[in-house]
């Protein structure tokens, strides 16, 4: 046989490798619309399984969304960490939130993984005109240490969630950081989670200030979700180079620290922009719309000439998931009710 038929039938062999990969790799993760819908009913009677990625996580839960209860404790084997979103500090260092904490879900979800952190989120309300003059008042310290002392027994530590953390450099970064020390010294060995934007050029954060916060966490939550950036008429969700980008920035760290994966889109309409969540997708008659892929962002749009929404798909989810293992890092999901079973099979 000639050399030319040799490659011939080689480049032949490979390209029929190719599409029967592609066929199995389509019918394992699908976006399709009405290919999604299908293997939800699928993923619902399965089990939850092991973790497909050996990488750490977290998934935030909210008591307005009860789905992300019940997911979470059929999923809790592959959960490390979990975050109710249940607490605020009100200016007057008031804690708001005590009547939503969920004490059933915390004795299911622990009895399904004895091994999950529960460290629930706590968003501190503070005024940017007194910023400074709030953090430095002892008694927002002894509020929050009041706090996990009173459910001592259930909490594994404790979020602080706040934007101006994320914009420390543009206030006293020293009084923040002065704050954080404290309050880390008095957790004890209660773990301490941060919360930052992701970033969008490289001078958003002095590297001084950021070293300072991520070796005083235990774990850092990268927020690379809610790009804040639009293009043309489709919502971006999560572009898939903003999150390499952000992986790159932050290579340099050597702390833990997770990257955000969205499980809510967004809906839009000549009238108005709202979001969307995995229950809705469901409920699509997909005959009415068509799947788009793009390529640029590696994010799915469903649209007809009424609607456009922007939700991830299981391509979405895995490309990022693939990504952020290949950086050695780990991932976090706003939030476990937003999305669709058929993901919790894929994690």
């Amino acid at each position: 046989m000639s050399i030319i038929n040799i490659a011939f039938f080689g480049l032949f062999g490979a390209i029929i490798i190719y599409y029967l990969y592609m066929n199995s790799y389509g019918n394992q993760i699908p976006f399709e619309l009405s290919q999604i819908q299908e293997q939800e009913l699928e993923a619902r009677k399965k089990e939850s399984g092991n973790k497909n990625y050996k990488i750490p996580n977290l998934f935030f839960v909210t008591p307005w969304n009860k789905e992300g209860y019940r997911l979470t404790i059929k999923y809790a084997q592959k959960l490390d960490m979990i975050s109710p979103a249940w607490f605020s500090i009100r200016y007057n260092n008031v804690i708001d939130g005590k009547q939503t904490v969920n004490e059933q879900w915390m004795q299911e979800i622990v009895q399904a993984n004895p091994q999950i952190a529960i460290i629930p989120r706590v968003q501190i309300e503070l005024q940017e005109s007194s910023f400074i003059q709030q953090i430095n008042n002892p008694q927002l310290l002894e509020t929050i240490i009041n706090l996990v002392q009173y459910y001592s027994n259930k909490f594994h530590g404790i979020m602080i969630d706040t934007p101006f953390i994320s914009y420390i450099d543009t206030f006293d970064a020293q009084d923040i950081v002065k704050f954080l020390q404290k309050l880390k010294a008095k957790l004890g060995n209660k773990m301490l989670v941060l919360t930052l934007y992701g970033i969008y050029n490289s001078q958003q954060y002095k590297h001084s200030t950021l070293r300072k916060l991520l070796k005083l966490a235990d774990y850092t939550l990268i927020q690379t979700y809610d790009y804040q950036i639009k293009v043309e008429e489709d919502l971006m969700l999560s572009p898939y180079s903003w999150i390499q980008d952000n992986l790159e920035y932050f290579m340099t760290y050597k702390e833990k620290l997770l990257f955000g994966i969205p499980f809510y889109g967004f809906k839009k309409t000549e009238q108005d922009t709202t979001h969307f969540m995995g229950s809705e997708l469901l409920k699509l008659n997909a005959s009415n719309f068509i799947t788009e892929w793009n390529k640029s962002t590696s994010e799915c749009i469903y649209k007809n000439d009424q609607i456009s929404i922007s939700y991830p798909c299981p391509d979405f989810l895995i490309y990022r998931l693939q990504l952020i293992k290949k950086f050695g890092r780990g991932y976090f999901v706003w939030e476990g009710g937003q999305g669709i079973e058929l993901f919790y099979q894929l994690l």
